[in-house]
């Protein structure tokens, strides 16, 4: 049996493992990395990264990888009526900040782009099993509560004890070390609406700024939104009784049924990418001795701001903030304590962030008219007020704390 004693021990290579594991190299940490599965993410999931996180993509220097695997730049969003008349114009270019704009990039290629940097880093003392599934987790006093060993199989079949000085758990909403650590789910919530989501190729619907076109249509709301590769990928929220129907639909059915929310999409050609359902599941505490939830193990999120992937990306940069020297990740009263400060200093703002979007997921779920008719004013309303709009506007880039306090 082999056993390995790494200063970190990352689970989970989605989105928040692949760039956390991307972003610690350089630092001088020994990393482990556990990933269960072989199978590519989800293509049709979130690609779109705010300015904040593209900051943090900079200074972590996984940026230019980024684009060299075929990311693109969106400036701006707009919402329309019906008929494609602007509400209201969300742009991103104009804003005083480091990088003003949206990366594009398909969900997976995101995580395997920044993997491949880790993988592949020169001086960095990485090892990644996969896949491969936790066998056992231990936790106890040695590591506050928190993870003090795990056993593995790699692949070959040989059995591998680690032992690591400090976990970070990004291994989704049915987090194994969440529940080895026995974090309890504080929120949770079923939202009604599900999304379907289409591909299909830009054809004479072009956009320099590749901006996402959202509707604001009677019949329920539609989005357009960029892609890689010369395509909109199409995202509409239904009723639960309606993904069978859309299933089954053909090309022409799916152009008469977005013609109902935007005569302007009622040419595309389009493919279903898939069906998601949308939950709200929170943990009570992030960290547990040495032990922290990131992403998806800690908070799932509907995706009513776009801002899943973004915020685990963004919690990660401040937990960076806080890590102990390599020196001193030995000391497990140490890596505990700079944990809790992260928590006490992260999550409060977080937690806000969370109950707003979760406001603006019972919002979506409201697809009728009467959603639309209140909705419309109100964005028109931000639109003409000149300090109202520029404060949307930092917020959904990532920088609501950069906003002077009233």
């Amino acid at each position: 049996m082999t056993t390995l004693q790494p200063d970190i021990l990352i689970a989970g290579a989605g989105i928040a493992g692949a760039t956390v594991a991307a972003g610690l190299r350089g630092r001088g940490y020994s990393v482990v990395h556990l990933e269960a599965s072989t199978q590519p993410l989800d293509t049709a999931r979130g690609d779109h990264l705010g300015p904040r996180v593209v900051e943090t993509l900079a200074n972590w220097d996984i940026l230019d990888a980024f684009f060299a695997a075929g990311a693109e730049k969106r400036l701006g969003a707009k919402w329309l009526t019906p008929e494609g008349v602007v509400i209201m114009h969300s742009s991103i270019d104009d804003l005083p900040l480091p990088y003003p704009f949206y990366v594009v990039l398909n969900h997976d290629l995101i995580a395997t782009t920044a993997l491949d940097l880790a993988v592949t880093a020169a001086d960095y003392d990485y090892t990644l099993f996969r896949p491969v599934a936790a066998r056992d987790i231990s936790t106890g006093a040695d590591a506050h509560g928190g993870v003090t060993e795990v056993s593995i199989t790699t692949p070959e079949g040989e059995a591998v004890t680690i032992k690591p000085r400090m976990t970070i758990a990004c291994d989704g909403r049915s987090s194994k070390i969440r529940a080895a650590c026995d974090f309890q789910i504080a929120h949770t919530y079923d939202y009604e609406k599900p999304f379907v989501v289409l591909f299909g190729p830009r054809g004479e619907l072009q956009d320099p700024r590749n901006e996402i076109n959202s509707y604001m249509s009677l019949n329920g709301g539609v989005s357009r939104i960029p892609r890689i590769g010369g395509q909109w990928k199409i995202g509409l929220a239904i009723d639960k009784q309606d993904i069978g129907r859309w299933k089954s639909t053909t090309s022409d059915e799916r152009k008469a049924l977005l013609a109902e929310r935007a005569p302007a999409l009622g040419e595309m050609e389009t493919e279903v990418a898939g069906f998601y359902p949308v939950i709200r599941r929170e943990s009570d505490y992030w960290t547990k001795g040495t032990t922290v939830l990131l992403g998806d193990a800690c908070h799932t999120i509907h995706p009513a701001r776009g801002q899943g992937m973004n915020f685990g990306i963004r919690c990660a940069a401040r937990l960076f903030d806080f890590l102990p020297d390599p020196t001193e990740m030995s000391d497990a009263a140490l890596v505990a304590q700079r944990l809790a400060d992260y928590e006490a200093a992260v999550k409060p703002l977080t937690d806000a962030q969370l109950s707003e979007n979760h406001e603006r997921g019972l919002h979506m779920d409201c697809t009728g008219p009467e959603r639309m008719q209140a909705e419309i004013p109100t964005l028109r309303a931000v639109a003409a007020d000149p300090d109202a709009n520029f404060r949307y506007r930092m917020t959904m880039a990532g920088y609501p704390d950069r906003l002077d306090p009233k």
